[in-house]
């Protein structure tokens, strides 16, 4: 798997096509594994790489300092999780005050477009991003339409009739509920 490490000044030297995915992808769950197993569907359909974009650090960590959720996996764990998941590129984006300021239109275009070639993104329902959550599912759809990329939006994956989300894994760890996290991650606790 290839690494790429960028600020949103320094995209200008990626240049490439893909199809890809976006978020925090903290504990790499259930639902992640769906939206990458999407990703990995609608790569191999058009010859393109799977490109996770991701943050460091997360957008949480960056607002909330010492008051932000604990991670469920360190940077290392989620890259080497990626790789058992063949994912071909895991695109770290800087999150500093520069990208809490872009505006969801500038990361469309500077991010996604500009420098990722996106041709496909496939992300949930609930998807938020951009200066002050602004940017929604919508507004991908929109400017997908405008610069020539494809948006799947995958639903709410459930286990139990219930969300698969980070903070119920937390919630299941709080409680020493370990079977429950191994069912929601869908692997083995190390």
């Amino acid at each position: 798997m290839r690494l790429i490490r960028r600020s949103v000044h320094s995209f200008h030297e990626v240049g490439f096509q893909c199809v890809a995915t976006i978020g925090s992808f903290d504990g790499l769950h259930l639902g992640h594994q769906a939206i990458i197993g999407e990703l990995q569907k609608l790569a191999k359909k058009s010859n393109l790489p799977t490109t996770v974009i991701t943050f460091e650090p997360s957008p949480a960590e960056f607002f909330l300092k010492e008051n932000a959720p604990i991670r469920l996996m360190h940077f290392r764990e989620k890259f080497e999780t990626l790789q058992e998941l063949a994912v071909d590129v895991m695109c770290v984006l800087n999150f500093n005050f520069d990208m809490a300021s872009l505006s969801a239109e500038k990361f469309i275009q500077v991010i996604l477009v500009e420098g990722l070639g996106v041709q496909h993104l496939v992300v949930g329902h609930d998807f938020r991003f951009g200066k002050n959550r602004e940017g929604n599912v919508a507004l991908l759809e929109k400017q997908g339409k405008n610069f020539g990329f494809l948006v799947t939006v995958l639903p709410t994956f459930l286990v139990k009739n219930a969300r698969v989300s980070s903070t119920r894994i937390r919630e299941a760890l709080a409680r020493g509920k370990i079977d429950e996290v191994e069912s929601l991650l869908g692997r083995k606790v190390k």
